[in-house]
């Protein structure tokens, strides 16, 4: 009875009415595996804050809240806010100021696409999650024995190069840009996470499009600027911009074409990484099997065989031999032609 009396009395907690889908987005986060009971219940508790029409929004989470609704202490949460991020599961921004003294109090929050496949706001084949996925180095199918082994010898054929090289899935610069789940375009949806609706980017749509001119050209040339508005601010500047006298067609274009040649740069730069970590000590040849390229291990320059006689060309410049593998010229050699072409 003494211990009864000791206890706090029981009172029922501040209710809050939830959707479907965030009830179900709860339930799949407390029965997720692979994750401790402590790391479900947190991410379960965040969970109570993503806005099912827009599950990537910056959500906005008082860790003393989640501490109390956990049963955890501030410090605990700190802990469990870095081991889901560790798994891939949110990203954590920068704290903000919200209380009047100036204390951060504030964590901004997202799910990366891995959390919300995981927890049913989007369907599995949609992830594309590059930082819990390390960089698969592809290689030409077919040239390529499923063993284990320091070199690999296979018949060369027409087909070696296909399916699986060095290069990776581009986009057209013309294409229009992709929806998300809640109707809005990839590009503008970051809005939303500034206090922006949905009707709100869709009035401003409207309004650029009776002015002859594309919201998205707008966002993409001013975004530096309107990266930290919000809300009524943000909706202003930009139906200003929207209605105003400005052209932005043709600055979107130069821009779109300045994010495409560095995506593109740097897209070269891990397929000239992919090629050293899979072509090192590894013997290549050509289409008509009349030379041979011996790589070092180090992949600084190659040996070549079948001509007069045997030359070494240093590989200053790797992005004609990963050219030269994507079009299939350079295949793995045989045993067989390596013996050929170094007697």
């Amino acid at each position: 009875m003494e211990l009864a009396a000791s206890r706090d009395a029981l009172a029922p907690a501040t209710r809050r009415n939830l959707p479907n889908r965030i009830l179900r987005a709860i339930d799949d986060a407390l029965h997720l595996s692979g994750l401790s009971r402590s790391l479900r219940h947190t991410l379960a508790e965040l969970c109570r804050f993503v806005s099912q029409a827009d599950p990537f929004a910056t959500i906005f989470a008082h860790k003393t809240a989640i501490a109390a609704r956990v049963g955890a202490s501030e410090r605990t949460i700190y802990r469990h806010l870095e081991a889901l991020q560790e798994h891939c599961l949110i990203e954590v921004l920068e704290q903000e100021r919200k209380s009047r003294n100036g204390r951060f109090a504030v964590s901004r929050i997202r799910l990366t696409r891995k959390a919300a496949a995981l927890l049913g706001f989007i369907e599995a084949d949609e992830v594309v999650d590059h930082i819990s996925q390390p960089v698969e180095m592809v290689q030409p199918a077919d040239a390529i024995d499923q063993e284990p082994t320091p070199l690999v010898h296979s018949t060369p054929s027409d087909i070696l190069s296909s399916g699986h090289t060095l290069s990776e899935p581009t986009i057209s610069k013309h294409q229009p840009p992709q929806r998300t789940e809640n109707g809005l375009p990839v590009d503008l949806a970051w809005m939303t996470g500034n206090g922006l609706s949905r009707a709100g980017i869709f009035a401003l749509m409207r309004k650029a499009k009776e002015h002859g001119k594309r919201l998205s050209d707008v966002v993409l040339v001013v975004r530096d600027y309107i990266r930290d508005l919000k809300g009524g601010r943000l909706f202003s500047y930009l139906a200003k911009l929207a209605s105003g006298p400005t052209c932005f067609a043709v600055a979107a274009a130069t821009e779109r074409q300045r994010i495409a040649d560095q995506a593109e740069a740097r897209a070269m730069e891990r397929k000239i990484a992919a090629f050293k970590t899979r072509f090192a000590g590894v013997s290549l040849t050509n289409r008509k099997q009349d030379r041979l390229f011996q790589i070092d291990r180090n992949a600084k320059y190659a040996q070549v065989f079948g001509g007069a006689y045997p030359v070494t060309v240093p590989l200053n410049d790797l992005r004609e031999w990963v050219q030269r593998v994507e079009s299939g010229e350079l295949v793995l050699a045989t045993l067989a032609t390596e013996c050929r072409l170094m007697a």
